[in-house]
């Protein structure tokens, strides 16, 4: 039982690779999609985590990072420091979740429901409308501009589908 435990967890985080930098990279055409539909203003694409293309280092693991780092006596950081930070974040975030997921859909195969879509808005709201806004790191879903709520949705959306088919795909090639 331990062992298989293990394997789904290691299958989840290996798959959460393509899986969040599917993400990262689909988010600029999400974001350019959903605000030419729903146009933001100058001043709510100040806002956390509204604006990846424009203000990246003004994204949550960003602003976590220099928040941390301050509190630490290393901060204000640059920018270039940020955002390699962000990175770090950014897979080590998705390889947990991943590893997560990994082993709620061996225990429970219902947990892959959506092809994995339901897991990446179960992701979204345990973050983005949840977590981020409770320790102010990013306003509420209902603060940000609109176009800021459906291409972030969307994105974690996209990275539940990518970590279930990354998932089967791992699992289908180590049982060669």
């Amino acid at each position: 039982m331990t062992k298989t435990l293990a394997r789904a967890v290691l299958l989840g985080a290996v798959a959460s690779i393509p899986a969040s930098k599917l993400k990262a990279v689909s988010e600029r055409q999400l974001q350019r999609a959903a605000e030419s539909a729903l146009p933001p203003t100058e001043p709510e694409k100040q806002l956390v985590g509204a604006d990846p293309t424009g203000h990246l280092e003004n994204m949550p693991p960003a602003v976590v990072a220099d928040h941390v780092a301050r509190r630490l006596g290393y901060g204000p950081l640059d920018t270039t420091t940020k955002l390699r930070i962000q990175n770090a974040i950014h897979y080590t975030f998705g390889a947990l979740s991943g590893a997560a997921y990994g082993a709620l859909a061996d225990a429970f195969p219902a947990a892959t429901a959506g092809m994995g879509t339901a897991a990446g808005a179960g992701l979204y709201l345990a973050s983005h409308a949840s977590t981020l806004p409770l320790l102010r790191i990013q306003p509420p879903p209902w603060r940000l501009p609109r176009a800021a709520f459906v291409w972030e949705f969307t994105s974690h959306l996209v990275f539940g589908a990518a970590l279930e088919l990354s998932r089967r795909s791992v699992r289908l090639v180590t049982r060669v």
